[in-house]
């Protein structure tokens, strides 16, 4: 019913402007040689100014069609019919014009074929602002693949992880023609398309969605390469079975079949690993999912709305990043489109199970305010097993030309078991002991959520006009249960036992959120340079969090248990201007929030509220300067609320040495960003050149503080302070020599971090400054394909209540690469990795590590569609599981589980091809 009104409403709109018009046009459409009345020909109306389609009709069994209740404007009659070249007439509608075009003689395409003019095409053009790269100019060896081709290409990188680089910025959409292909992840599409089914590779920067339906710009920008396929590789297939074995005992599975047929894009796929994710299968198709929408999501506390644009990864991939893995993956994927594109669905299930063991150690050397220096250290073992399924999704419907109905839905369950053992002891300056602490936790728990969004837009017959409005409803359940055991040892100052604390606790957690959230925005052009944004949104959340924490489940805990509910009710009020006029455009705007947030306490029966009103001003302009050329500024500022954990006075305990208690005294942080960029890249010379500068400061910031005693046992609380600011930049340039088959680039760039912290009621002042520098060179050709990329890094950290040391660090890194054709379609390709790590004031020792891997492969069948593979990883055995920081007054060293040396011998099989229109004897 709630949507009945708008679409009403619409309607009675829609039909009242067009009993007002009286503008029309006419004719009957036959073809040339037998005069015959071609019936059911299509008829389109598409406005002249912006490309846009206003009407459709077709003609009757006569031959005959008509278009009325037309407004005045420049319009283009399109006609199209079976085996006929398409008819084209410019008209020019007043508000009572009536155009009868007679008679329209369609001629056959056969006849206006017998004569071809064939026109070389550039390699390179620039299209607007897409960059246009015709495939077939650059070489590669048969059977490549697109990843292969792209390398080929001006002013492209891809990294040995498979990642793309495009005029020095990432990509992380790879669409083929217009469409997601089994999700947009870039990995997917080139690494099974085949080189030789392409036409074109576009590149642009790609619009948000509300940038694209508003005409606004917002100044989000996503690099994106658009792959269009030639005609005859546009339905296909795709399909590979990757298995590896090797010593001593690792596995790496995985295995995919998927088609595309037109619209129709279907798979199934699964994988099996113990590498740390390494499965190549995984990798490719990790991203598959339904299509993100842009969510209106509330903090924690609920005090502010903000909207999600999607992420690179798929937030249903949460599966260890480090230890020792086995992960299974299962999953399927379907899309579509209908009715000549009017109707699409899109859905993807997933299936995982995922186990980990990780065994990781911490020192730490740390200064405090009155002189003393603490050494701590630390040994954790812990093992963990989730499980879960996902179901996403989305069905879109064009209304009409001009208006779009599109409903997004998720549906998540997990399942996490989890066990670790942990040992952490501190000792003083003089290498006594002062405190030390056991702990073992045992804990399980599920969780729920089922998200979703309803959107319908609609662009009006006016240029810039627009409206869009979304519903969107949330659920989320989790219930976990722990028991956490502690055995407490504190020491004097002779490093003798003083006492000694044990504590076991059992926890049971639950917590629950239901809300519903609306946004509607509207455009309107106020001049010819002139648009106009308003928007309304709104968020009301309902949360409980029920915390029960027993000692050993004899006796409730009273100042660890809490029963909260909190409601919140948010409103957001938006306005937006542009200014636009040729390459130039500038916009600014305001967003206001207005936040009733309610907490109760249930168990001490004491409620706290809190009102807020949050101020966001944003600022973006833009200038191309010439057609290769550009340069923007942006700026915005927002308000960022304390979190539930933040706020809650209640102690939170899992060892008896680190406790967290919240402030509730807590005011918003507000935050200012600005940003310059400078984008250039020359044809002819193929050079690109770009730059970015960054400063952004808050006022109010949320800030820890520390109470630490004699024992190193730590209470953390937070406060407000200023003083946090960032600034950062970037130059980077690249050059290509393709008489010489050689690209070289360099990558510069700094970051300076001023962050403010409270440690036993004395303000520490952390500054931290890195440099960085990376080059890269690459030479190609068609058979050997050579990297060399060094860089390096220097860091520098300062603590205003004083120093361990110079704070200096540095560090350079070596990465060479090459991948050799042999004969007898053999592949060769080996990989040094060279890491050193300087002594300095902190480290007495230097840290360097070759890391070699490499492989021989051979492919086999006429199509090398089959390939045997031999690979070794980390040849010298030198890979640590180490990293190391060095700071003002702190410095740590981490170690963690890792996979040693490897031998994989592998059956990979990559089949994709094309389902071929055959036309003729020889289907040629």
């Amino acid at each position: 019913m709630f949507l009945r009104v708008p679409f009403l409403f619409l309607l009675l709109f829609a039909s009242t402007l067009a009993s007002a018009q009286k503008a029309s046009i006419k004719g009957i459409v036959t073809d040339t040689l037998l005069q015959r009345k071609l019936a059911n020909s299509s008829i389109l109306l598409i406005r002249s100014a912006d490309s846009v389609l206003v009407r459709t009709a077709r003609t009757n069994t006569e031959g005959r069609f008509e278009l009325n209740n037309l407004t005045k404007g420049d319009y283009k009659v399109l006609v199209t019919y079976p085996k006929m070249a398409d008819y084209i007439r410019n008209v020019s509608l007043s508000d009572s014009t009536a155009i009868h075009l007679g008679k329209i003689i369609m001629e056959l395409k056969a006849k206006l074929l017998k004569e071809v003019i064939i026109k070389a095409k550039k390699p390179v053009q620039l299209k607007g602002d897409t960059l246009v790269f015709q495939a077939d100019s650059f070489a590669v060896r048969p059977n490549a693949n697109l990843q292969e081709l792209l390398k080929r290409l001006p002013g492209f990188i891809i990294d040995k992880n498979g990642r793309i680089k495009s005029q020095g910025k990432e990509i992380r959409t790879v669409l083929v023609d217009g469409d997601e292909f089994f999700g947009d992840d870039p990995l997917l599409a080139t690494k099974y398309l085949k080189a030789n089914a392409v036409e074109e590779v576009q590149v642009y920067d790609r619009k948000s969605k509300y940038a694209d339906l508003s005409g606004i710009d917002d100044g989000v920008r996503n690099k994106t390469i658009n792959i269009k396929l030639k005609e005859d590789a546009k339905n296909g297939y795709l399909s590979a079975l990757d298995a590896n074995a090797g010593s001593p005992d690792f596995k790496d599975y995985g295995g995919m079949l998927g088609v595309f047929k037109n619209k129709l894009k279907a798979a199934l796929f699964g994988s099996f690993s113990n590498l740390n994710n390494e499965s190549r299968i995984n990798n490719s198709v990790r991203k598959l999912k339904g299509e993100e929408y842009d969510a209106i999501e509330v903090g924690d506390d609920g005090s502010s709305i903000l909207y999600a644009y999607g992420v690179e990864d798929d937030d249903d991939d949460n599966a260890p990043t480090g230890g020792l893995p086995e992960n299974l993956n299962l999953g399927a994927h379907l899309s579509n489109r209908f009715n000549n594109n009017k109707m699409a669905i899109k859905s993807n299930f997933k299936s995982f199970d995922y186990n980990n063991i990780n065994t990781s150690t911490t020192n730490t050397k740390e200064l405090l305010p009155n002189g003393a220096i603490f050494f701590s250290s630390g040994r954790n073992q812990a093992h963990s097993h989730s499980t879960g399924e996902s179901l996403r999704g989305s069905y879109s419907y064009a209304l009409d030309s001009l208006s779009a109905l599109k409903i997004s839905f998720g549906l998540k369950q997990t399942r996490v078991n989890t066990d670790a053992f942990t040992l952490d002891d501190t000792k003083n300056g003089a290498g006594l002991f002062i405190s030390q602490n056991n702990q073992s936790t045992i804990g399980s728990g599920k969780g729920e959520t089922y998200n979703g969004n309803i959107n319908w837009s609609r662009r009006f017959n006016k240029k810039g006009r627009t409206l869009s409005i979304d519903i969107q409803p949330e659920r989320q359940l989790a219930d976990n249960t722990e028991q956490n055991i502690n055995r407490t040892k504190y020491f004097d100052d002779n490093g003798d036992l003083k006492n000694a604390e044990y504590i076991n606790l059992q926890k049971e957690n639950f917590s629950g959120q239901n809300s519903i959230a609306a946004r509607i925005s509207y455009t309107e052009p106020l001049a010819k340079n002139w648009t106009m944004e308003a928007g309304y949104s709104f968020k009301t959340m309902a949360t409980t969090s029920y915390r029960f924490v027993s000692d050993n489940g004899i006796r409730k805990i009273d100042s660890l248990s809490n029963n909260f509910k909190f409601i919140n009710f948010s409103n957001v009020g938006k306005m937006v201007f542009q200014y636009k006029v040729r390459d130039f455009s500038i916009s600014t705007g305001m967003e206001a929030t207005q936040t009733n947030f309610e907490l109760r306490d249930l168990d001490s029966q004491i409620d706290f509220e809190r009102n807020y009103l949050n101020l966001a001003p944003n600022a973006n302009l833009f200038y191309k300067l010439n057609a290769n050329s550009s340069i923007s500024v942006n700026y915005n500022g927002f308000m960022m609320q304390p979190g539930i954990t933040q706020l809650q006075p209640v102690r939170q305990l899992n060892n008896p040495l680190y406790q967290i208690i919240g402030n509730s005294s807590l005011r918003p942080s507000f935050s200012n960003n600005f940003g310059l960029s400078y984008n250039s890249y020359q044809f002819k010379s193929d050079e690109y050149i770009s730059g970015y500068f960054n400063y952004g400061f808050t006022n109010n910031a949320i800030v820890n503080t520390e109470i630490v005693d004699d024992f190193n046992k730590r209470i953390f609380s937070f406060t407000n302070l200023d003083g946090n600011n960032t600034t950062s930049g970037s130059i980077y340039y690249s050059k290509g020599f393709a008489k010489l088959n050689l690209r070289m680039g360099f990558d510069l760039g700094f970051n300076n971090s001023n962050n403010i912290a409270i440690i036993n009621f004395t303000k520490n002042k952390i500054r931290n400054t890195q440099y960085n520098l990376r080059t890269t060179f690459n030479y190609y050709t068609a058979y050997i394909d050579l990297s060399y990329s060094p860089s390096a890094t220097f860091l520098n950290g300062r603590s205003s209540i004083g120093d361990i040391n110079d704070g200096n660090s540095l560090m350079h890194d070596h990465e060479f690469s090459g991948t050799i054709q042999l004969p007898y379609r053999l592949e060769f390709n080996t990989t040094v990795s060279l890491s050193f790590r300087p002594a300095n004031a902190s480290f007495d020792r230097d840290l360097n590590i070759a890391i070699w891997n490499s492989y021989l492969s051979t492919k086999l069948l006429k199509s090398e569609s089959l390939e045997i593979k031999v690979s070794v990883t980390d040849i010298l055995n030198q890979k640590i599981g180490y990293s190391r920081f060095v700071g003002g007054n702190i410095i740590t060293e981490n170690t963690f589980s890792y996979i040693p040396r490897y031998i994989l011998i592998g059956v990979n099989w990559n089949l994709s091809g094309n389902f071929m229109r055959k036309s003729g004897k020889n289907g040629k």
